[in-house]
């Protein structure tokens, strides 16, 4: 279990399922956390999709339930990604309910995020995409040491229009000043 002041982050179970069930049929948390036009999953392909990673099986991908520390429910989800074995950088996400947005959660899981990928999988880099207009996930990852990489114009389409999506990365020796 990943220990923060507000959140902790534990290993993603069945149960959580639902939740991320229905947060990813919620047009709203989609189009700030999925990036593509549906916004519907049935709980089947969820399921199918988690199914080896709730085994203990999955290679390249590790997704945490965010806990909210004071109530003990559940605020969101949250995912490191490798793109391909034996990599030195790492991806990282998050998406949580609304009513535990604006409270810092968000700045306290990247920092949980960022701290295991570097202190426990030894990784060079963290990197994360986002939307140009996600402010609140952009503030939170400087918090975090992350520096602007690059912006990729109109390449996230979403409620019949497109979006600028922006690259944000940090070093190890970025993150450690910033700690």
């Amino acid at each position: 279990m990943l220990q923060g002041k507000l959140v902790y982050l534990r290993g993603l179970e069945r149960d959580d399922l639902k939740l991320m069930h229905q947060m990813q049929n919620d047009e709203e948390v989609m189009e700030w956390a999925r990036f593509r036009p549906d916004n519907t999953i049935s709980m089947d392909a969820l399921e199918k999709e988690y199914d080896e990673e709730l085994k203990g099986n999955s290679p390249t991908k590790r997704t945490f339930a965010v806990v909210h520390r004071k109530t003990g429910k559940v605020a969101g989800w949250c995912s490191i990604r490798w793109w391909r074995p034996f990599a030195t950088s790492v991806d990282v996400g998050l998406a949580l309910v609304k009513e535990f947005r604006g409270k810092g959660m968000g700045t306290e899981v990247t920092r949980l995020l960022t701290e295991l990928a570097f202190d426990q999988y030894n990784m060079h880099k963290v990197e994360l995409f986002t939307r140009a207009d996600n402010k609140a996930m952009i503030r939170s990852a400087e918090k975090s040491g992350y520096k602007f990489e690059g912006k990729s114009r109109e390449t996230l389409y979403f409620n019949g229009r497109f979006h600028d999506g922006v690259q944000m990365g940090v070093l190890r020796e970025e993150f450690e000043k910033a700690r």
